[in-house]
């Protein structure tokens, strides 16, 4: 359900040196209306201007096209998903603790900002050809990437890594996380065992020495 535009206050026009803000609003429109069900395909810069209440116009100082818009919602929750993952690499020097460490951060993350984690990931995309080509620049979660992709790679020299392809394992690595995190929630009534011992399972099998939790079998989860 999309937010009631009679709602919606009429933005307050910016003193000058103050464009800055407006683009955050604009940031955060766009957000709002992801979250309560607009989709690439259906979200509008006039529905995004409506929400902010500015001229449709008034869009275009700011952004470009929609895809723009769109890149910079997801470039701000990427940008802390990064740091999330930066830090809980950098608390450990061991590249096996460093690649459990971010695993867990990343589900930390989803559970923390569940709302943002919708947006990045579970807000449908268009089905058709993008409105125009994305550069390896604008990528938004590229930073997050190779800073698992990095650990991985630091595995891999160490010798402790199932491996010959760091880029391939990291997405591997994030489909399963992902898998794991949304199966969790769209089937609560499987018994699953607890989060960590999930996402521990998960990241052994990336590496030689198998770790984390034992195997369990389905009557023993506490999850």
């Amino acid at each position: 359900m999309t937010p009631d535009p009679g709602k919606t206050a009429r933005h307050t026009p910016n003193r000058r040196g103050q464009g800055d803000r407006l683009r955050q609003d604009l940031i955060t429109a766009t957000n709002r209306l992801l979250e309560h069900g607009a989709t690439h395909e259906t979200l509008s810069l006039r529905a995004v201007a409506r929400e902010v209440g500015i001229a449709a116009t008034s869009v275009y100082l700011h952004f470009p096209d929609k895809m723009a818009l769109l890149l910079a919602v997801y470039q701000e929750h990427f940008a802390v998903l990064a740091r999330h993952l930066e830090d809980a690499i950098a608390e450990h020097t061991d590249p096996a603790d460093q690649l459990h460490a971010a695993a867990h951060a990343y589900c930390r993350f989803a559970a923390d900002h569940p709302n943002a984690y919708q947006v990045m990931f579970t807000v449908p995309g268009s089905t058709g050809k993008p409105p125009r080509a994305i550069t390896e620049d604008e990528r938004p979660g590229l930073p997050a990437i190779q800073a698992v992709q990095r650990v991985i790679s630091a595995c891999a020299d160490a010798g402790i890594a199932k491996i010959t392809d760091p880029w391939l394992a990291t997405l591997s690595l994030w489909g399963a996380l992902h898998g794991v995190l949304s199966l969790r929630t769209a089937r609560p009534i499987v018994p699953w065992p607890p989060m960590d011992e999930l996402i521990d399972a998960i990241v052994a099998t990336h590496l030689t020495t198998p770790t984390g939790p034992a195997h369990r079998s389905p009557g023993q989860s506490a999850g």
